[in-house]
């Protein structure tokens, strides 16, 4: 694993860095020495308050942590991104930054950009036609637009991006122990960069995470996105306006049925694709990942970005996937709040102030994947025809071809498969795993020296598995990954111990609840490697008891489409998927197949498997049984889902008095996926605004009960 530069290309780099400041200084404007100076003031108060002051060419400090290893591939280049060009985090920001430029770029400012937006065909033809349909004026409705273009446009400002960079690259210095960049997939991105429009597509896992790109294109002298951000932040005194600057633009969570938006926001993306501004950057998940697993992917965003292709106003645009694997993350005590059904608080910058005690806490590794490129070009070909939309008479707004949605959906499932693909995992995750394990038999403490023993093992087991795990064998910090657990787990002598009630629990009333706010915690860090296994995991559970080939494959593809919001699968690929993981599970030994018969012939794998998936089947079980007796079953008593799932969490809190059971028991987001399975299968009613559920069909929904029941409680009945 690569680290520093050499001292020589270091001395070099200084000196190119030196000539380039001394002639940017000969025609920097006195508001921006004015906001040097202000800057310089800011790092300095920071130090102080973070107790930590660097030098201006100082090192990095150790904080103990592990040292962690990958397997690279042959070739493969892995750096630090804190020790990333200039030690100083002042002369980092001022550097000679020279990104590649689109070859049919224009450049525009961001007001000229509003503007072009206001006067394109596709928000005219929507303003004329509102005013025919409403009898508005076109001033009133041009007043309209050019409003909510103020609101939505970002004010990109190079002068605040560099500042701000240097801010947050000296925050991280204090808070992480290093972020590893994969290099290789970098330098084929800003290669790209000059020769195709780019779409990147980050993982979102966390706040950083849009922080964290714009950083990682910065020092490798790639163009910073424009942003597509949720309008929460929009609203945060300041922030929302540096954010602004720093390249965000900001969209409303829902705008529904409001042409003018969508016309509005669909140009002004298109318009950063079509130009080549700038790369677009947006989470195809759509928002954060609370539970630690993938979310869905959401197609809306990506449709929008893909239509210059489609019209042919673009020949091609590169969509670059992004994997950011967090050791730790900085919201992780707010995400099992909220998994318990504890509002999120509003974003604020009050709220912002407060959260300063992260500045205290060490958050481990980072880990950067830039994923392999995707050619919307050539990945089209054979399956859009975009002959098609030159049929469309011009004065037509366009719609989405069937075609097209179809590919887009394959697209969206493809980035994300791509995102999981180059996850790493760490060894905190794997440790989560074993504990959970043990609690499950209500042994909350484990000696130190058996965890130590049972964590190599599950390490072992999950490389084999397929998993990237950031794991040194030979070096196991086993008070690394009791700090990368706290404050959920300690240790207390030789023993490591799972709190009951923990310092995070301390808000809550119920018993249950409090203890549950570690189980979910824990159970938060294994999902993290849980689309590694998830396969396997279905299989070891599925045979529990020797089984044939086909009813083995019947209930792996029932088990998958119960599970289907829990995990991604790639929609109509079970029969694939099945046969490449029986023939991983085959040639690991860990299946036999005899006399078209598999037999699962290793009982700790199959044990430590069937740990991993039974808190959601257990907790799935225990919604159904709630919902078949208590849901309502007409229209007119329906109730909302949400109301739905905080009963049936009351109600499973209420059943597992003494708490043994899972954290995914009472986890909001896994009990509503429950519901939203019985929709897709038919079962219960639900409505678009998922204001109104309630059963339709009380006797296929027994039925339904009956063979999950039998699927993860099997009897040893006909092969």
């Amino acid at each position: 694993m690569s680290g520093a530069s050499s001292t020589a290309q270091v001395e070099v780099l200084k000196e190119n860095s030196k000539k380039c400041s001394e002639k940017r200084k000969e025609n920097c404007s006195i508001e921006q020495t004015a906001l040097v100076e202000e800057y310089v003031d800011l790092v300095e108060e920071l130090s102080l308050t973070v107790g930590t002051k660097l030098e201006e060419d100082g090192e990095i400090e150790e904080d103990g942590g592990e040292e962690l290893k990958i397997e690279e591939d042959e070739g493969e280049e892995l750096e630090n991104l804190l020790l990333h060009g200039y030690k100083s985090d002042l002369k980092w920001s001022m550097k000679d930054y020279r990104p590649p430029k689109y070859t049919y770029v224009r450049y525009r400012v961001p007001s000229a950009i509003r503007e072009e937006v206001l006067q394109s065909n596709r928000v005219r033809r929507v303003i004329s036609m509102l005013g025919k349909e409403t009898g508005r004026s076109k001033d009133q409705l041009d007043a309209e637009a050019t409003a909510i273009l103020e609101e939505m446009g970002h004010e990109f400002s190079m002068t605040i991006l560099r500042f701000i960079g240097g801010l947050i690259r000296k925050i991280f210095k204090q808070i992480i122990t290093d972020v590893t960049v994969h290099t290789d997939g970098i330098k084929e991105l800003r290669k790209l960069s000059s020769q195709k429009p780019l779409l990147l597509i980050p993982t979102h896992r966390s706040y950083l995470d849009f922080i964290l790109v714009t950083w990682l294109l910065y020092s490798y002298d790639i163009k910073t996105p424009v942003i597509a951000a949720g309008q929460d932040f929009m609203f945060m005194k300041g922030v929302g306006a540096l954010l602004r600057r720093c390249g965000a633009y900001f969209i409303r969570r829902s705008f529904g049925k409001d042409k003018l938006y969508w016309a509005l926001f669909t140009e002004y993306t298109q318009t950063h694709i079509i130009n080549g501004d700038a790369p677009v950057e947006f989470f195809i998940e759509g928002t954060r990942s609370r539970t630690g697993k993938s979310l869905q992917p959401k197609f809306g965003m990506l449709t929008i970005a893909l239509e210059p292709f489609f019209d042919a106003r673009v020949s091609d645009v590169a969509i670059c996937p992004i994997t950011l694997s967090y050791e730790k993350t900085v919201e992780e005590n707010l995400h099992v709040r909220e998994m318990m059904g504890i509002p999120k608080p509003k974003e604020s910058t009050t709220g912002l102030i407060k959260a300063r005690a992260i500045l205290d806490n060490n958050y481990g590794h980072i880990h950067v994947k830039a994923g392999q490129i995707i050619s919307v070009y050539e990945t089209a070909v054979g399956k859009v025809d975009r002959k098609v939309r030159a049929l469309v008479p011009r004065a037509v707004i366009p719609s989405v071809h069937p075609h097209e949605r179809t590919f887009v959906n394959e697209l969206a499932y493809r980035v994300l498969l791509e995102q999981q693909a180059n996850a790493v995992v760490f060894p905190c995750s794997v440790m989560a795993a074993v504990l959970l394990k043990h609690i499950k038999s209500k042994v909350w403490s484990l000696q130190l020296y058996k965890a130590e023993k049972e964590l190599i093992w599950t390490c072992d087991l999950l490389i084999k598995l397929g998993c990237n795990l950031l794991w040194n064998k030979n070096q196991t910090n086993m008070d690394h990954v009791i700090r990368m657990l706290s404050p959920v787990v300690y240790c207390e002598g030789d023993h490591i111990i799972v709190h009951k009630n923990p310092p995070t629990a301390l808000h809550l009333s119920n018993s249950v609840f409090k203890q549950c706010n570690s189980l979910i915690s824990l159970g938060r860090r294994r999902n993290e490697f849980m689309h590694n296994v998830i396969h396997v995991a279905m299989l070891a559970k599925i045979l529990f008891h020797p089984k044939s080939k086909e009813r083995t494959l019947e209930q792996y593809k029932r088990l998958r489409d119960i599970l289907q919001y829990e995990f991604v699968f790639m929609p109509d690929s079970a029969a694939v998927d099945f046969e490449k993981t029986t023939k991983q599970l085959k040639d690991l030994n860990l299946i036999t197949f005899n006399e078209n018969v598999f037999k699962f012939a290793d009982k700790d794998v199959k044990d430590f498997l069937v740990s991993l998936i039974d808190p959601f089947l257990i907790t799935y079980m225990d919604s159904w049984q709630f919902c078949i007796s208590y849901m309502p079953r007409t229209l007119q008593h329906s109730q909302s889902l949400k109301s739905l799932c905080m009963r049936i969490q009351t109600y499973i809190s209420v059943l597992y008095c003494e708490p043994y059971l899972y954290g995914e028991s009472i986890n909001l987001n896994v009990i509503e996926n429950s519901i939203l399975v019985l929709a897709k299968l038919s079962l219960v009613s639900l409505d678009k605004g998922k204001s109104q559920v309630y059963c339709v069909d009380p006797f296929m929904f027994s039925n339904t009960i009956r063979e999950f029941a039998l699927t993860i409680h099997p009897l040893p009945a006909k092969l």
